[in-house]
């Protein structure tokens, strides 16, 4: 009882100091420290297989490099997905979240191409946060609330740091070396988990649907595993976690695409990359403040359609001031995982949320692997295929999603819980 007056005492804070964003204290505290902890991310993501080839790597052994902290995470997400079903959230946060500074010191004394391998995997462990990190914030939010949310944590912050990040990490590398963009990232990542320290520790039996999971009749049969995959809302959220990430086959070779077939300079695709995280932050807040959107299958929907327009842009023309708008509606492709995180946690009782977001991420980590070899090989047959197959991905996707919305608004999809409780 005395948590709910602390809101009244800061009221009268400076603005500044008393604003949680209309998140509660919890979730701003995540925004903060995942905002600080992007920063680092977005200092080394562009130069990322530049310093791999600087270590002495080909092309393949980039690749590899690449691939290899990608299968880690995908093969320990189901785990990481048990563990926040069991444990202490913050906990798991916490210490996940630390490890990428660890990886990023590594790469500070990196001579050799292998070398990185090991920086790779230990940075990748930042993604096995993220079943945790995802029901932490579903039970810390109101379900009306749950979009905006995600919405700010998992898009807002890291957009803030792509803003600024990836320039000043190139600079950075290019007058003083790639190790200084490391430690750099490292000083990020240690000081974003600061903030998470200072997060309540929750576990999954405390969250807001507690109340709603208590109201299971005596006797009932408890949310189980196997129940993800027996209903159908959750197969059909789980689905687009399978196949939206597949999207990506258009966008592994996009600068490579506009530098060799639209004669685009490479300060040119830099700026066009700048162009379009701003995009993808003003999305953002529209997706966190604009009712039509935050309804995550409509969310869904429109961003499903944005992207497919981009890849046809891309397509069929060179003007520099289409390829800038395909780049903003490209960009804004990535608030898609704040609103399928949201539609997940509307259909997934409260007990099984973290194994039901490692089974996204398992899924996503396919997608990472698979969409940087198709693209690879479509773009060897033709350079504007790996635009037509995301393009043909894509826009039957908008399609379900905007049907399920719709279907959605004249009975809304019963949750597992209600499942649960025999209804």
């Amino acid at each position: 009882m005395t948590r709910k007056s602390e809101p009244s005492r800061r009221h009268h804070r400076p603005s500044w100091l008393q604003s949680d964003l209309g998140l509660g204290r919890d979730n701003a505290l995540l925004f903060w420290g995942h905002a600080i902890w992007g920063l680092g991310f977005s200092l080394q993501i562009a130069i990322w297989p530049l310093f791999i080839e600087h270590l002495g790597a080909r092309p393949g052994q980039i690749g590899f490099v690449i691939g290899a902290g990608a299968l880690v995470r995908t093969v320990l997400a189901l785990p990481a997905g048990a563990l926040a079903d069991r444990g202490s959230l913050k906990k798991l946060i916490v210490s996940m979240m630390a490890v990428p500074t660890l990886g990023a010191l590594v790469l500070t004394q990196a001579t050799s191409w292998w070398h990185a391998i090991i920086g790779a995997i230990l940075m990748e462990f930042s993604g096995l946060a993220v079943p945790a990190v995802s029901a932490y914030i579903a039970a810390a939010s109101t379900p009306a609330g749950r979009t905006r949310a995600y919405t700010y944590i998992f898009n807002l912050s890291i957009a803030l740091g792509m803003l600024v990040g990836p320039g000043l990490g190139g600079w950075l590398a290019e007058r003083f070396g790639f190790h200084i963009v490391y430690f750099c990232s490292a000083l990020c990542f240690a000081a974003g988990v600061l903030p998470l320290l200072a997060i309540t520790d929750r576990r999954t039996s405390t969250s807001v649907d507690a109340e709603a999971e208590s109201a299971i009749p005596a006797g009932a049969e408890p949310a189980r595993i196997r129940d993800l995959f027996g209903n159908r809302a959750v197969q059909l959220v789980l689905a687009f976690h399978l196949l939206v990430p597949m999207i990506y086959v258009g966008s592994t070779l996009l600068p490579n695409f506009l530098h060799d077939q639209r004669n685009l300079s490479l300060g040119t695709i830099g700026l066009l990359g700048s162009l379009g995280s701003a995009a993808a932050l003003v999305f953002a807040l529209l997706v966190s403040h604009w009712r039509p959107l935050s309804q995550p299958f409509a969310g869904i929907g429109v961003t499903l359609a944005m992207v497919t327009v981009a890849y046809a842009l891309f397509i069929v023309t060179g003007n520099i001031a289409l390829i800038a708008i395909a780049y903003m509606l490209r960009y804004s492709f990535s608030a898609i995982w704040s609103l399928i995180a949201a539609a997940l946690a509307d259909v997934t009782p409260e007990r099984l949320r973290g194994r039901a977001y490692g089974i996204g991420e398992v899924s996503i980590g396919i997608g990472d692997a698979a969409a940087p070899i198709g693209a690879g090989l479509l773009y060897g047959v033709w350079h504007p295929l790996p635009f037509f197959v995301a393009l043909v991905i894509a826009a039957p996707l908008s399609v379900v999603a905007w049907l399920t919305h719709r279907q959605r608004q004249r009975a809304p999809a019963q949750s597992l819980v209600a499942s649960a409780s025999g209804e």
